[in-house]
């Protein structure tokens, strides 16, 4: 265990705190509330995640993009809760912070491979997702197709079978959701947001590898 790369972490996702809480609420403002003890909150869920993605990754040069993903994850999940959307931006920063991320530790571990089954990965991802999303339009949007590019490529450089266990995971807890939603409405046809199940089933994933 890396301690002192866990503590470190855990304080900088806490300080990160004020900063994602204020993307939130450019991208999705809110109907009152505290903004400090959102700033808390965010920051507190923030540190917990990075001193997790530290306490399973804290001796490699993958950390940054793991934090990265726990950090956007979160911002995208609160967002797609208050306005049931995934910005594209949003994703696309994601993505792109992620993909600069596990180059840098491509070249310095020498795992070119991983990287490579990575991007691989995520394309396939992006692509099934925009045939899904030419399918049933009515049900999925550009940012939904984006994130899922998103998340496979994450997903993608842990190995196949870290994809598939990161994949079952984020849509069983998707379904596990939605089953609770459609139960607690009485309404099969009911929507909620899925990006917050589908991301800490990702984030899920990435830790277990």
């Amino acid at each position: 265990m890396h301690v002192g790369v866990v503590t470190v972490a855990a304080a900088v996702g806490l300080l990160l705190g004020p900063l994602l809480s204020a993307w939130v609420d450019r991208a999705a403002p809110p109907h009152g509330g505290s903004p400090v003890r959102r700033s808390v909150v965010i920051g507190l869920l923030t540190s917990a995640l990075f001193a997790l993605c530290a306490y399973r990754y804290g001796g490699s040069a993958t950390l940054p993009a793991w934090c990265w993903l726990s950090a956007t994850g979160i911002v995208l999940a609160l967002v797609d809760v208050r306005q049931r959307r995934l910005p594209f931006r949003m994703t696309a920063a994601m993505t792109a912070g992620g993909v600069v991320a596990l180059a840098v530790a491509a070249a310095v571990e020498d795992r070119w491979t991983d990287f490579a089954a990575a991007l691989i990965a995520g394309l396939a991802g992006l692509v099934i997702a925009g045939a899904v999303q030419l399918a049933v339009p009515a049900h999925t949007g550009g940012g939904d197709t984006a994130l899922a590019g998103a998340l496979v490529f994450y997903l993608g450089w842990i190995g196949w079978a870290g994809l598939v266990r990161g994949l079952l995971l984020a849509t069983g807890l998707t379904a596990v959701v939605g089953a609770a939603v459609f139960v607690a409405r009485r309404c099969w046809t009911a929507s909620f947001p899925a990006g917050p199940s589908l991301i800490a089933g990702t984030i899920a994933g990435v830790l277990l590898a």
